[in-house]
């Protein structure tokens, strides 16, 4: 006799019940908090039932549904997490009823009606490097929201700083610690070119003498848009200040992330793929973990919500629509940025591979730039699975 124990999750608590495949309630649903005693409780009533085969059901909910997909894997219970959009479809009815009950019951009909794969813990490894990958994510997020207040506030303070300190060399180490020192016109002004230069003599910068000189010079005809003593000035001077140090983490993240990722097997196999360096290596073992664990590409490029959306109405069937999206969205990401890699590479470099080839070909058959970059996105997931399987088969 099979019995399932159905979990209709939410934050901090779950509702509860324990169902055979013959429709009988051996525990009626009842909530539970996430806590150890409720868990604890809650396995001791399963127990006293003395069953052989008890699976538990549950939807991914985003990170509430861990602490309870925690205890029962390391409980040795079969865990079986599916996605909620599933679950939704299958609880469509033509009554608008919806409870934490209900959804109980419509989770255990769902789970004896259908064929699901049994939830296997992925390796540690694996794990580590998604947490690294997601934090890696947040504060680039973040840092280009400071980078973009920060221009803003460095045209009000002293604009001729884009002069001094062209595109992206304004957001180097020595730019930021320097506008974090002096972050208005006026203070420059009223410093010592000794005192302007021994910061640049101490930061080893190679022109340490003139740079002071032309600086000095800019401050004394620039006209900023606010005072040395307004509050946007002590924010400029912050602002670079965090820049700073989310740099320097990240650039401590990324180390962290290709160390993990060198003692992955999968990490020579995709390193080999031309455009394709250390650190978007590390990136797409993060995202994809045991790449070995997808069967075909259908299922790979599926869970990078590549796959593409088909639409039927009576006889006409499109196929090809627009990609699903409703995958991992910085795997779909790491795979543009890395196919924009390899293009402007091959171009540059003029070395001949299969993506750019492919990119070409649909560039020539009058497809849109980003059309041709999604086609070459799934071509490079069948090589990077093609030699990923190749470790499994020896």
């Amino acid at each position: 006799m099979k019995t399932v124990l159905a979990i209709d999750v939410a934050k901090g608590k779950s509702m509860v019940s324990l169902i055979t495949d013959c429709g009988e309630v051996l525990i009626e649903p009842y909530e539970i908090n996430h806590s150890k005693n409720d868990f604890y409780n809650l396995n001791q009533k399963i127990s006293k039932f003395n069953l052989d085969d008890i699976s538990v059901i549950m939807e991914s909910t985003g990170i509430y549904h861990r602490p309870v997909e925690r205890f029962f894997l390391k409980n040795n219970f079969k865990v079986y997490t599916i996605n909620a959009l599933y679950s939704k479809m299958y609880k469509r009815n033509l009554r608008k009823t919806k409870t934490d009950k209900l959804d109980c019951i419509s989770l255990s009909e769902l789970f004896f009606a259908t064929d699901f794969k049994q939830y296997i813990k992925p390796d540690d490894l694996y794990l580590n490097m998604n947490a690294l990958s997601r934090q890696y994510f947040a504060l680039s997020e973040l840092n280009t929201n400071l980078k973009n207040r920060y221009k803003n506030l460095v045209y009000l303070c002293f604009p001729e700083y884009d002069l001094l300190f062209k595109n992206q060399t304004i957001y180097s180490n020595i730019a930021l610690n320097f506008i974090s020192k002096y972050p208005h016109a006026e203070i420059i002004t009223n410093t010592r070119i000794d005192c302007l230069q021994n910061f640049f003599k101490q930061a080893k910068y190679g022109r340490w003498k003139s740079k002071p000189i032309k600086i000095k010079e800019l401050a004394k005809q620039s006209y900023p848009s606010v005072s040395k003593n307004d509050e946007i000035v002590s924010n400029l001077s912050s602002i670079s200040k965090l820049i700073y140090n989310y740099e320097k983490e990240i650039n401590e993240l990324k180390i962290k992330l290709i160390d993990y990722a060198k003692q992955s097997n999968y990490f020579n196999k995709i390193n080999s793929i031309f455009g394709i360096g250390d650190f978007t290596t590390a990136l797409i073992i993060a995202e994809l973990g045991d790449i070995n664990r997808f069967n075909n590409i259908k299922e790979l490029t599926a869970y990078c919500g590549l796959d593409s959306s088909i639409k039927q109405s009576g006889k006409s069937i499109n196929i090809h629509g627009p990609i699903s999206k409703s995958g991992n969205k910085y795997m779909r990401k790491i795979l543009f940025m890395t196919i924009l890699n390899i293009t402007r590479l091959s171009a540059k470099c003029h070395v001949e591979n299969d993506i750019e080839s492919y990119y070409r070909k649909k560039r020539n058959e009058g497809k849109h730039h980003y059309v041709a970059t999604i086609a070459c996105t799934t071509k490079l997931l069948r090589q990077i699975l093609a030699l990923c399987k190749q470790l499994e088969i020896k």
